[in-house]
């Protein structure tokens, strides 16, 4: 990664959550659309594809942005070696992830209800775990938000009293 552009994966990582969840029930629509179809019972297991395939979409968009954050953070970590941008970035991106975190909340309310919103129309009963997921999503990913920040400024932290520790030394 070039200089300091870990940062930037890790930022892009934490707002690529918020529109990845905010931008679902678009997904959501095609799929009800697929799963609506009046012959899909005479493709083999697909009807069973499609049941299971938003809660897995999901569960992987969420996997991957968390895969880019770490990623970032493991390259920040080569980059800086004080630890000051870590410390200063963990309290940022905390302070980022709690006021955005709002729109995670509300999107997941759109999910679990489904066609009972008006601006989604899909029903969310008929996807296998999907609704079970979509409530559990939101306390998942604040504590994951909240621990990423403070391990992002602890480790920050940590690095800068090793350096100081080596310059008394």
């Amino acid at each position: 990664m070039g200089n300091k552009s870990s940062f930037i994966t890790m930022t892009f990582a934490v707002v690529g959550v918020v529109l990845f969840v905010t931008m679902f029930s678009n997904i959501m629509e095609p799929m009800e659309t697929l799963r609506g179809y009046a012959n899909i019972s005479t493709f083999t297991a697909f009807s069973t594809i499609i049941a299971i395939a938003p809660a897995v979409l999901l569960i992987a968009g969420l996997f991957a942005a968390s895969f880019g954050y770490y990623k970032g953070y493991r390259g920040a970590a080569a980059q800086d070696s004080s630890g000051v941008l870590r410390m200063v970035y963990g309290v940022v991106q905390i302070i980022l992830f709690v006021t955005l975190f709002y729109t995670i909340l509300t999107s997941c309310y759109t999910l679990y209800l489904g066609g009972a919103t008006a601006n989604a129309d899909f029903s969310p009963e008929e996807y296998t775990a999907f609704q079970t997921i979509v409530q559990i999503a939101p306390a998942v990913l604040f504590l994951t938000g909240l621990f990423g920040g403070v391990a992002t400024a602890t480790s920050g932290y940590r690095a800068r009293r090793r350096g100081r520790r080596a310059m008394l030394s």
